[in-house]
């Protein structure tokens, strides 16, 4: 009896050192997550709508929310509102600024969600709600499909841990029953 134990023990080991050593695979999660010196664009936008309900123009809501919030997102948005302010076409005034990686795609949110209310003169509201509802529902969507592959990952060792105790103290036995008997 011994000799299992000891076997037990070496399966323990190796499935410790397997996961002790293996790289870290949750650091795409804290990718996606925003760094102290960014805010979300979901929250941008919910400050750009509090502005605009409360009566603020699409330029100034930009150039309030951008200059408080102390971003390079917030910088740029200054940029664009005295573009707008200074009677510049709109497509040309989010072209006064070259933002880069993440900074361009909340650029470019903000952008496509406020663009039908500066052309058309409609109300940004439901548009922004329907924005912030989407970037949410993607966000969540990435966060089951990770959570998904991690207990897809999960699996591995625990099989590796029940199945030695599993043939162990089921199927040995059985055959040494069978054998004896």
């Amino acid at each position: 009896m011994p000799d299992v134990w000891s076997l037990v023990c070496a399966c323990a080991v190796i499935v410790f050192a397997y996961l002790r050593l293996r790289p870290v695979r949750w650091m795409p999660l804290l990718d996606r997550r925003t760094s102290c010196e960014e805010l979300p664009v979901t929250l941008m936008l919910e400050l750009i709508a509090v502005a605009v309900r409360q009566g603020s123009s699409i330029p100034r809501a930009l150039q309030i929310i951008g200059a408080v919030s102390g971003t390079r997102l917030g910088d740029d948005m200054v940029h664009v509102a005295s573009a707008l302010n200074r009677g510049v076409e709109w497509n040309s005034a989010w072209s006064v600024v070259s933002p880069r990686g993440r900074q361009a795609e909340n650029l470019e949110v903000l952008r496509n969600t406020l663009e039908p209310s500066w052309r058309h003169g409609v109300s940004p509201l439901l548009r922004i709600a329907a924005q912030v509802e989407q970037i949410d529902r993607d966000e969540r969507q990435y966060i089951e499909r990770e959570a998904a592959g991690l207990s897809v990952r999960l699996l591995m060792p625990m099989g590796l841990c029940f199945l030695p105790a599993f043939i162990l103290i089921g199927v040995v036995p059985s055959i040494a029953a069978f054998a004896g008997g």
